[in-house]
């Protein structure tokens, strides 16, 4: 099959490659270089997250990186929960962005289940949904770890119109670039995300996990968490989608 052809359906069912995790690992300074250049510009996204994340006992961000949302989260939350599978994200995630209430570990989604680690106010994740396999598989099981009444926020990439088209992966470090200079008005901003971008360990990651497209992003959520609602056009490039738990009987 061609990469043009790819889609969310294609995604095999068993558990995500571990490879991803490595590669991750390869691209963690990048990622923190690149987050710092981007976030030093307004980010749109806090007052969305604000209503819907005010605040309670206890939030679970699945794919944490370097914990800039675990930190923001520890202001509002009794205790957070940062998990990510790549051993370097999490070291800097401890190093730069530490706060009493916020425990970092290195697992993934799958290992955390309400069994062993009860269930939460709110679960969290930005721009790793898409890298963890099914989506029916996926959000099933974070769907499982929101506790009643409580919420489930995701953000996930689009598709680029250019995906699959001759050299796409240079095309879109180049929109990278052109979209966080535009968020930032920083052109060092936009030479760090051509850096993580154009780097061999990110072509691999685009290889195996593909994003969304929008209907199929609304698709696989409407199926798996009724109700939910939607904002796509919050944050350049990326999808987001929250969902309320039914309250308890």
């Amino acid at each position: 099959m061609t990469a043009a052809a790819t889609s969310r359906d294609d995604v095999p069912a068993g558990p995500p490659s571990a490879e991803i995790p490595v590669l991750f690992g390869d691209l963690a300074a990048l990622f923190e270089q690149f987050t710092i250049s981007v976030e030093s510009g307004q980010n749109p996204i806090h007052d969305w997250l604000d209503a819907r994340l005010p605040g309670g006992g206890r939030l679970l961000d699945v794919g944490c990186g370097a914990g800039r949302h675990c930190l923001m989260f520890s202001e509002r939350y009794d205790q957070v929960l940062g998990i990510d599978p790549a051993a370097p994200m999490i070291d800097i995630a401890r190093k730069s962005r530490p706060a009493p209430n916020i425990s970092y570990q290195e697992r993934d989604a799958y290992d955390v289940t309400a069994e062993k680690d009860g269930q939460f106010d709110a679960v969290f994740s930005f721009s790793a949904v898409f890298h963890m396999g099914r989506y029916e598989r996926i959000l099933g099981h974070l769907r499982s770890l929101v506790a009643p009444g409580g919420r489930l926020v995701v953000f996930d990439p689009e598709r680029t119109p250019v995906y699959g088209q001759p050299d796409w992966q240079t095309t879109y470090a180049f929109e990278i670039a052109q979209t966080a200079y535009r968020v930032t008005g920083d052109a060092g901003a936009a030479a760090d995300g051509l850096s993580l971008f154009l780097h061999p360990s990110w072509r691999k990651l685009s290889e195996l996990s593909v994003p969304p497209s929008r209907e199929e992003f609304h698709r696989a959520y409407e199926a798996s968490l009724p109700g939910v609602e939607f904002a796509d056009d919050l944050y350049p490039g990326f999808y987001a989608a929250c969902w309320q738990a039914p309250a308890a009987g």
